[in-house]
């Protein structure tokens, strides 16, 4: 399998099928680092760029594990010559540039096809390959506007607001698997490869499909209502004991509410004409709310949570990223595998897939690629190039051992980013806590 792609959908597709045992090389430009290379994308490995900072990104080891590196400019005849020689001995093509860039280089689907007509490709892109709109760039970040998600994902009387941190491209990245599976699929059963255009863009209409029957049904739309639920009051965040703790809480039935309103200390909460049915608490939602919060902030979350669960209320913790590294249930359930890589990063944990296969092995089959290191395994033990071609290759910089453009680099400043709250801690025992 080649991977052409940068940063999270697809990169991540081609690692989670990596540990599903396929053999990927990602392709690598010697002038244009992957962006989770840089430090854009956060923290080097102890915030410490050293000499080769483009191989200490911690987001970059997560998403790229188990493929090698294949330093490559396409942007040289030599370059796409090589390509070709790769294409003709692979099975699948990922790649997430605009349509244009593979139609510049002479490398798009019906080009390939030519050398392999078994050729699955896939292409992922903002806004697909056709339509008035194919041309245009697009990250996660736009996409939620878009996509129309952004509009429903705000707080009452205020803007839209993000859901996180390129949401969209974790949806791309499923539907990218299922599309991929199905076309292997249709090539077992009929030898016929597939090219596989993704549309991020269209995928949001699966996110919000509430306002989208509401808007055909009567033509009115839905309000942005922050983290509560338009039916089930109480259904919100709330603020338990500690320092920015939080519970999400959900209540469902008049039952619950019964329930609850006892642990509570006040049963007499769900005979009150203002709470006792699910219409009453949706017209005093911001009483409820804050007879709620008064009782979890006397409360430390983790027991809190273990109480209304016991109870039959849906409840949990709102954890942060330490929270989930330590985990008891994560552990348990294998989800976090010990991954050696190259010093100085050393063992580290990885995370796997959110399921288990009962008959097959699916686990992290390696570390993520230094830049260039499977340059002479792809050269050599793949495309069986002699030596003389190989320093060729070298020599006019077609093939790369180092980024010819590495871009900035630094460490982050933490006494800053902790005084805006950029970031809410930092941890000097991590590697500690992380053995434990």
């Amino acid at each position: 399998m080649l991977d052409l792609s940068y940063v999270f959908a697809v990169p991540y597709m081609a690692g989670l099928l990596s540990d599903l045992g396929a053999e990927v090389i990602k392709i690598e430009a010697p002038h244009r680092l992957d962006q989770t290379r840089g430090r854009s994308f956060g923290p080097y490995l102890d915030n410490d760029p050293a000499q080769d900072p483009w191989n200490r990104s911690g987001i970059f080891y997560v998403l790229n594990r188990g493929k090698k590196s294949f330093v490559l400019d396409l942007g040289q005849p030599e370059g796409r010559e090589v390509f070709l020689q790769l294409v003709s001995k692979s099975d699948i093509v990922l790649e997430n540039y605009t349509p244009r860039v593979m139609r510049k280089w002479g490398l798009q689907y019906d080009e390939l096809k030519k050398v392999r007509p078994s050729l699955i490709m896939l292409s992922n892109t903002g806004y697909g390959a056709t339509g008035p709109w194919s041309a245009f760039p697009s990250q996660g970040t736009t996409l939620e506007a878009t996509m129309g998600i952004t509009f429903y994902t705000g707080y009452p009387d205020d803007k839209p607001w993000k859901v996180g941190q390129s949401y969209p491209d974790f949806i791309a990245l499923w539907a990218g698997l299922t599309a991929l599976y199905a076309a292997i699929e249709h090539r077992r059963k009929t030898g016929a490869g597939q090219w596989i255009d993704v549309g991020m863009y269209q995928l949001g209409a699966a996110m919000i499909p509430e306002p989208l029957l509401q808007q055909q049904l009567d033509g009115s739309d839905t309000t942005r209502i922050g983290n509560e639920h338009p039916e089930h009051v109480p259904s919100n965040l709330y603020r338990a004991s500690g320092d920015d703790q939080w519970i999400a809480i959900t209540v469902e039935t008049d039952t619950q509410w019964a329930t609850l309103a006892a642990l509570m200390g006040q049963p007499e909460l769900a005979e009150d004409a203002r709470f006792a049915s699910a219409a009453a608490r949706r017209t005093h939602r911001d009483l409820v709310n804050e007879l709620v919060s008064d009782w979890t902030a006397r409360h430390p979350v983790r027991p809190l949570m273990e109480l209304l669960q016991f109870r039959g209320i849906a409840s949990g913790p709102v954890f942060n990223s330490r929270d989930l590294l330590v985990n008891e249930h994560l552990q348990q359930r294998g989800f976090y595998e010990k991954v050696t890589h190259p010093e100085p990063v050393g063992e580290r944990r990885i995370i796997g897939r959110p399921y288990k296969l009962r008959f097959r092995d699916a686990h992290i089959k390696g570390p993520a690629p230094r830049f260039g290191d499977g340059n002479l395994h792809v050269l050599r033990d793949l495309l069986g190039l002699d030596e003389e071609k190989i320093a060729h290759l070298f020599e006019t910089k077609v093939v790369s051992d180092v980024p010819t453009n590495p871009g900035l680099s630094g460490r982050m400043d933490t006494e800053t980013m902790l005084k805006l709250r950029t970031l809410v801690a930092v941890d000097p025992d991590y590697k500690t806590v992380m053995k434990k």
